[in-house]
C-alpha cells in the first residue's frame, strides 16, 4: 500500500523542484533595462533590396566596450524569408553604406581598411556576390563620405572633402600649426568639433580603373546628395552657393551639372532651403523638398530638369516630408514624415495631387526603399519596446513581413514597461499628446516619483519610438511622462508655429 504513495511523493517533489528551478531561472533572467544594456544593443539601419528582389543588404552596428568603439558590419537576408540573416562582411574594420550595383552582381560599401601606401581613410570597396575578396575602388585623398552607382554601373558619384591645406607640402610648419583663422560665423559644431578648410565636393570615379575626376568645387560651400539622371549624363545635387553658407544663410538649392563637369543649372527657385533632389524615371522632372518662405513648412515640389519654375506636387500637405522617392513608374512620390507621435511612409498620387499613408500603427517607420522592378519595399520599424528591425512589404503596404529580430536574445531577458498615450487639453483647449511610462512593479494607488521630460528644439517630436533612458528610469522605480507641447512637429504647421511670440507663455502648455 505504501509503495505507490512513495512513488507519488518522489514524483511530486521532483515536479516541484523542477518548477521551482524553472521559476528561479525565469526570475534571474527577467529584469528591468539598465544603462549598461546600451553596450549590448544591436542597431539595424540602411536596408537596400537587391535589383532582383531576392536579397536585402543592411547594416548592424554594435559597441565594442573594451576597445571603446562602435563596429558596423553588412548583413544579408533572403527577402522571401527562406534563409535567415548572415554576415556579408567580417573584417575587423567597419563596413557601412551597402549599395547594389544596377545588375545586382556586386555590393559596394564604405570601409576604412589599412593600406601599405596611404593613410587610413574611408573608401569605397566592392565585393562580388559570387565570392572573393573585397576590392578597393576609390583612392581619394580624404576618403569618401557617400556614393551612388551610375545607372549603367560603370561609375560612382562620390562625395569627398578637399581644401587648401591639401596642397601644402607634407611636413611643413603650416601643417603642424594649431592656429586657425575663421572668417565666418560657423566654425565648429557639436560632435564634429572645429571645422577645417576642406569642403565637400563631387567626384566621378571609374569603377574598373579607380580614376576620379572632381566636377564641383568652391571654398564657400559644401556640395551634397549627388543623384544620377536616369540616362547617366547628369548629376543633381544640393548646395548653398550664396557665399553665406557658413554665416546665417539657409538657402540651399538644387543644381544640375553634367557628369563630365561644366556649367551649373539651378533647379529650385526659393530663398529658403531646398533639398532631396530626385529624378523622375523619364528624366524630365526633378522632385525636391523645399520651403517657399521662412515661416512655412517644407513642401514637395516638381521642376523641369532643364530648369524653370517649380510647382507643388501635392495640395494641403501639413506634414514635414523627408526621404523622397519616386514610384509607380513616375505616377507617384513617396515620403516619410512624423505625424502625431508616429512616423510613417506616405504616397503622393501626382494625378490628383493627393496623399495617403502607406504604413500605419503605433510605431516608427524609417529608411524605406521602393524597388520598382519587383514592386516591393523594405524599411525599418521600431516602437516603445523594440529597436529597429527589418520589414518587407508590397509598395502598397500590403503583405508586410518581418525579416529580422536582431535583439531577440537580449530582449528575452528584459521586462519592458508599457507606454500609455495620454491626450490632454493645453492652452486654448489645444489637444496635447503625452506618453506615460509606469515604473517597474507598478501598483495602483501607490505613490511613485515621476520624471517629466520635455524635448528641446523646440521643434521635434516625442512619441512611439525607442527611448532607452525612459525604460531605464522605469526600471529604477520611477514613472516617466514625456510630452509634445505646442511647438512640436508632427501636429501641423499651426501647432508648431503656435509658440511664436509666446516664449514662457502658452507655448509651454
Amino acid at each position: 500500500m505504501n509503495k505507490p504513495l512513495r512513488k507519488f511523493s518522489v514524483s511530486l517533489v521532483l515536479v516541484l523542484f523542477l518548477a521551482s528551478a524553472a521559476w528561479t531561472q525565469q526570475a534571474e533572467v527577467t529584469r528591468g533595462v539598465t544603462p549598461e544594456d546600451y553596450y549590448l544593443f544591436h542597431q539595424l539601419s540602411d536596408p537596400h533590396l537587391s535589383p532582383n528582389g531576392k536579397l536585402v543588404a543592411y547594416v548592424v552596428s554594435s559597441v565594442d566596450q573594451k576597445q571603446n568603439r562602435r563596429h558596423s558590419a553588412i548583413w544579408l537576408v533572403a527577402a522571401d524569408g527562406s534563409r535567415g540573416p548572415w554576415p556579408f562582411t567580417t573584417s575587423p574594420q567597419s563596413a557601412t553604406s551597402p549599395r547594389w550595383s544596377p545588375d545586382g552582381q556586386y555590393l559596394a560599401f564604405l570601409s576604412s581598411r589599412p593600406s601599405t601606401t596611404d593613410p587610413i581613410t574611408t573608401q569605397v570597396y566592392l565585393l562580388a556576390m559570387s565570392g572573393g575578396e573585397a576590392r578597393r575602388v576609390t583612392n581619394l585623398k580624404n576618403g569618401v563620405s557617400s556614393f551612388q552607382w551610375s545607372p549603367d554601373g560603370t561609375r560612382l558619384a562620390c562625395l569627398s572633402r578637399i581644401g587648401p591645406s591639401d596642397s601644402r607640402a607634407e611636413g611643413s610648419d603650416k601643417d603642424r600649426s594649431d592656429v586657425r583663422h575663421y572668417k565666418n560665423q560657423s566654425y565648429k559644431f557639436n560632435d564634429t568639433g572645429w571645422f577645417d578648410d576642406r569642403r565637400s565636393h563631387i567626384w566621378i570615379t571609374d569603377v574598373k580603373t579607380g580614376s576620379a575626376k572632381q566636377i564641383t568645387s568652391g571654398q564657400d560651400w559644401n556640395d551634397t546628395d549627388p543623384q544620377w539622371s536616369p540616362d547617366g549624363t547628369k548629376i543633381a545635387f544640393v548646395s548653398d552657393r550664396t557665399g553665406r553658407a557658413f554665416d546665417d544663410s539657409r538657402n540651399t538649392d538644387v543644381w544640375v551639372i553634367a557628369a563630365s563637369g561644366g556649367p551649373l543649372t539651378k533647379i529650385s527657385d526659393h530663398n529658403e532651403g531646398d533639398n532631396s533632389p530626385r529624378w523622375s524615371p523619364d528624366g524630365k522632372t526633378i522632385a525636391f523638398i523645399g520651403s517657399a518662405q521662412e515661416s512655412s513648412h517644407p513642401k514637395v515640389w516638381l521642376a523641369p530638369s532643364s530648369g524653370g519654375a517649380s510647382k507643388l506636387a501635392v495640395k494641403d500637405l501639413d506634414l514635414i516630408p523627408s526621404d523622397l522617392d519616386w514610384g509607380d513608374k513616375g505616377q507617384a512620390l513617396y515620403f516619410e514624415s512624423g505625424v502625431k507621435g508616429e512616423s510613417h511612409l506616405f504616397r503622393i498620387d501626382l494625378a490628383t495631387q493627393s496623399f495617403k499613408p502607406v504604413t500605419t500603427g503605433p510605431r516608427a517607420v524609417h529608411q524605406a526603399e521602393i524597388n520598382e522592378q519587383t514592386g516591393k519595399m523594405v524599411y525599418t520599424v521600431n516602437d516603445f519596446k523594440h529597436l529597429n528591425d527589418l520589414f518587407i512589404a508590397d509598395a502598397s503596404g500590403r503583405g508586410e513581413r518581418q525579416l529580422t529580430r536582431v535583439n531577440d536574445a537580449l530582449w528575452k531577458q528584459i521586462e519592458f514597461q508599457d507606454v500609455e498615450r495620454i491626450t490632454y487639453k493645453g492652452a486654448d483647449d489645444w489637444d496635447v499628446d503625452g506618453f506615460f511610462v509606469k515604473p517597474l512593479g507598478w501598483r495602483a494607488g501607490q505613490k511613485y516619483p515621476m520624471i517629466l521630460s520635455v524635448h528641446g528644439g523646440p521643434a521635434g517630436m516625442y512619441g512611439v519610438d525607442w527611448f532607452h533612458e525612459f525604460q531605464v528610469y522605469a526600471a529604477r522605480g520611477w514613472a516617466v511622462f514625456y510630452t509634445n507641447p505646442r511647438g512640436s512637429t508632427g501636429y501641423g504647421e499651426k501647432f508648431e508655429r503656435g509658440i511664436k511670440g509666446e516664449w514662457g507663455g502658452q507655448g509651454l502648455h
